[in-house]
């Protein structure tokens, strides 16, 4: 059998600088939440994330987006309109974490986008947080210098069409366009 020590004496190593370190980001966190409140920020970025919900919350996609696919040299399926979806979505999520002025407001964007997503697009949203789609996009993006090009490719995947150049190259396209779309979006709100 083990001696049985009394350790209630004993100090944890580092507990004290853990918890000044959980503090300090606490009091910077604040810090730049009341800044980006008063000076418009926030609402700017909330009404941002709400407004971008539009790209990708139709029922039915638009007669262009179809016409585009279809000159890309593919049928637009119903599995494969989805797949189009959930790209224009991630492309929402990747500019609102890489355009906005910071971490803060991009966090702020993107929870009024997902909010509004839930409240009108239920079926879409539950779709979209059980696929793992962004996860992979994600992971592709890791793993390339070419971001569009690495989106592309994984959007071939994604559709069952791995590496079939017309899916690579639709992915890329619709990547660059939607990414050029939600940039310009961002830079109307002139966020100061």
């Amino acid at each position: 059998m083990f001696p049985v020590f009394d350790d209630s004496d004993m100090k944890i190593v580092g507990e004290k600088k853990a918890v000044q370190e959980d503090s300090s980001e606490f009091q910077g966190y604040l810090d730049e939440s009341s800044k980006q409140h008063f000076n418009g920020n926030a609402a700017k970025a909330k009404a941002l994330g709400m407004n971008i919900v539009s790209s990708f919350s139709y029922k039915a996609a638009p007669a262009e987006l179809v016409q585009f696919v279809i000159e890309q040299g593919i049928k637009p399926t119903d599995d494969i309109m989805l797949q189009v979806r959930y790209l224009s979505v991630f492309a929402a999520e990747y500019c609102l974490g890489r355009f906005l002025p910071s971490p803060f407001l991009s966090d702020v964007a993107k929870s009024a986008m997902y909010d509004v997503l839930m409240e009108y697009s239920p079926d879409f949203y539950d779709s979209l947080a059980r696929s793992g789609a962004f996860s992979f996009y994600y992971l592709a993006l890791r793993t390339s210098d070419d971001t569009c090009g690495a989106v592309g490719n994984q959007f071939a995947v994604l559709c069952g069409r791995e590496g079939e150049g017309s899916f690579e190259a639709l992915g890329k396209k619709l990547f660059e366009l939607s990414v050029s779309v939600y940039k310009k979006a961002i830079n109307g709100f002139a966020f100061v």
